[in-house]
């Protein structure tokens, strides 16, 4: 499978097409994980403080969710603090994707989870992302594998 193209297939998986049809309802947010859990629980964010160089708490506990399925699928597939991999946004809402072809060689054997949440229940609306300072309980969670993965993942050699 080519590692720059994961979902260059003729077919869209059922899943992958299930999430991308609530993404275009706008009443969901997603979020995903390689765990499989009953409820998402908030957890206390970091970030790198370019002033003091170090890694810091990022403001309260909260659920993180993001108003785009393909962030999901990638954060349930795509993760290890050894290597280089992350997303964002460009000034025209084109989604970006990094990894180290070692998480996208890993992410080959992985299944991933989406978390599909009722967006209501989520505030704080920046870019891509959203957060939730109580326990969320999934309205569904869809699983996905590396054929789901956004299409035009920059890869990094290390």
């Amino acid at each position: 499978m080519n590692f720059d193209q994961p979902n260059n297939k003729e077919q869209i998986s059922a899943a992958r097409e299930r999430l991308l049809s609530l993404e275009k309802e706008g009443k969901y947010v997603f979020h995903g994980s390689y765990e499989r859990v009953e409820a998402l629980e908030p957890h206390q964010a970091c970030g790198y403080n370019e002033e003091t160089g170090r890694h810091e708490n990022d403001g309260e506990p909260a659920v993180f969710a993001s108003t785009y399925a393909d962030c999901a699928i990638f954060r349930s597939l795509i993760h290890g603090k050894e290597f280089e991999n992350g997303m964002g946004i460009n000034n025209a809402n084109q989604l970006l994707f990094v990894a180290d072809r070692v998480l996208m060689e890993r992410a080959k054997h992985k299944t991933g989870y989406v978390y599909v949440l009722d967006k209501d229940k989520f505030d704080n609306f920046r870019g891509m992302d959203c957060k939730s300072p109580e326990t969320v309980h999934p309205i569904e969670v869809i699983e996905v594998t590396f054929g789901d993965l956004p299409k035009d993942i920059k890869v990094i050699e290390t």
